[in-house]
């Protein structure tokens, strides 16, 4: 992180859940194309990958489509890939949500860790570098939400 940075971005969202799958197969969720769309974001809110080129300086670019139709787009640059330890990628979005987007367009960013529990593994989310208070709630219940929809696609049920 940047010297100052915390006082310059003061929210960070944090989540976390374990999962009885290995490391290797939560780590694919997250970076496979075709196993995204069938989890990435809260229920009720669907993910269509536009881009996702999984190098490092490589861009990725969602479309989420909530139950109402409304859509928002969103996009950054994979940062760190370290299979099946480590995640780390900007995200910024291209509309301009009413009380939390940062009005600047800056990206912030969001590192997803893996860690081997039992047989099973831990997905800790950390999204950090965020401009409110507004966004910070925001994204702790979509983060929250998206880690419930991992779950049925890990774990079995209806997956979308």
């Amino acid at each position: 992180m940047i010297k100052g940075a915390a006082a310059l971005f003061p929210h960070t969202v944090q989540a976390a859940r374990v999962y009885s799958v290995s490391p290797e197969t939560a780590f694919n969720a997250w970076t496979d194309p075709a196993l995204l769309e069938r989890w990435f974001g809260p229920p009720d809110y669907r993910a269509e990958i536009l881009t996702h080129d999984l190098y490092v300086g490589g861009a990725w670019r969602f479309r989420m489509i909530g139950a109402n139709g409304d859509c928002s787009h969103h996009f950054g640059t994979f940062l760190e890939i370290d299979p099946p330890r480590r995640l780390v990628f900007t995200w910024a979005s291209e509309e301009l949500v009413e009380g939390w987007r940062d009005e600047t367009g800056a990206p912030t960013r969001v590192t997803v860790e893996f860690f081997p529990r039992n047989g099973g593994v831990e997905v800790c989310v950390s999204h950090e570098q965020l401009q409110s208070a507004e966004a910070r709630r925001a994204l702790t219940g979509g983060w929250a939400g998206g880690l419930e929809s991992l779950a049925v696609l890990l774990e079995g049920g209806r997956a979308r």
